[in-house]
């Protein structure tokens, strides 16, 4: 954390706005530790947004909706693989219709199933 602090300070020195986007990279199978992550992350780097990887091989994704509630955090993307390409745009309408079994027409049904 101290290192992250660093390279903060530093890029500040450059531009004193900076960062503008601090994103977090999460494992969706970490579940509810995600919290925990998050909440040391906001207070030491403060993050700006969430990237959640792994949500092909997980039950778990449900953490994605506590997470946003809680932190009040946009998801920026969401991984379903493990291939550049695998990352795509969080969309929740999407998202919430996966989660509960609904009928879908996102990448991330086709990958779930």
């Amino acid at each position: 954390m101290n290192e992250l602090q660093k390279v903060i300070r530093v890029i500040k020195k450059v531009d004193e706005t900076a960062p503008h986007h601090t994103l977090l990279v999460l494992d969706a199978t970490t579940g509810q530790n995600a919290h925990s992550q998050v909440g040391i992350f906001k207070d030491m780097a403060g993050i700006t947004g969430l990237i959640i990887t792994k949500l092909d091989g997980t039950a778990r994704g449900g953490v994605v909706v506590s997470l946003a509630d809680r932190y009040g955090l946009p998801i920026h993307a969401i991984g379903v693989g493990e291939q550049p390409e695998d990352l795509q745009p969080f969309i929740a309408h999407d998202f919430a219709k996966t989660l509960v079994g609904l009928e879908s027409t996102s990448i991330l049904e086709k990958e779930m199933e």
